[in-house]
């Protein structure tokens, strides 16, 4: 576990601390606060599937991406298909360069990929809705198209370990943070323009 746990424990924690106690009352708070503590408790539970170790953890996480995606991909299906293909590839393309060349990887890789990761969802994805549920996607079929990579090189099978769900806490967390910011920086627009028509009237 090391540190890729200590940051997917630390992280998940404090989300669910967030949602459950300063969100208002409504069904998504409630969905997140169970999904939250769902994907803690089967962190470290492995399935065998298809010649492969799975975590519980992977599973949820794929069923719920699965669900919110039915209910995003309303239109533009082909591009909103090739942006969450982007994500998945650079998921894949940093890790196959941190194996063959790991010289060049001079910060910590989880943080690292998180940032990659971040910025190419903020650019990719326009909503809120789309940004969390399409990073979340990408990120999925980048870590199945990771373990198809290293288990025909390394016979590493391993489908969501810790060192996933750290990528995916830190991502997650950071896009929670960039929102915030976003809202902040809308509300006190607002408040200087409505200080300024008032000058004005």
């Amino acid at each position: 576990m090391e540190t890729t746990g200590q940051y997917f424990y630390f992280l998940s924690w404090m989300g669910w601390i967030i949602v459950t106690f300063f969100f208002p009352k409504s069904a998504i708070r409630t969905n997140m606060s169970i999904l939250l503590l769902v994907v803690i408790a089967c962190s470290t539970t492995t399935v065998q599937m298809f010649g492969f170790t799975i975590t519980a953890s992977f599973l949820v996480l794929a069923v719920t991406a699965l669900i919110m995606l039915v209910n995003s991909l309303r239109q533009k299906y082909i591009l909103h298909y090739f942006s969450i293909c982007t994500v998945a590839l650079a998921y894949v393309c940093f890790i196959i360069f941190e194996i063959y060349d790991p010289v060049w990887i001079f910060l910590d890789r989880t943080w690292l990929l998180s940032v990659i990761i971040l910025y190419l969802s903020l650019l990719l994805f326009k909503t809120k809705r789309e940004r969390f549920v399409f990073m979340l996607t990408g990120v999925l079929l980048g870590e199945v198209l990771r373990s198809i990579v290293t288990d025909r090189i390394f016979s590493y099978s391993d489908i969501g370990s810790f060192e996933f769900l750290a990528v995916l806490a830190l991502s997650s967390a950071g896009m929670a943070t960039w929102m915030m910011f976003e809202t902040l920086t809308i509300h006190l627009d607002s408040l200087i323009q409505k200080r300024v028509r008032e000058r004005q009237g």
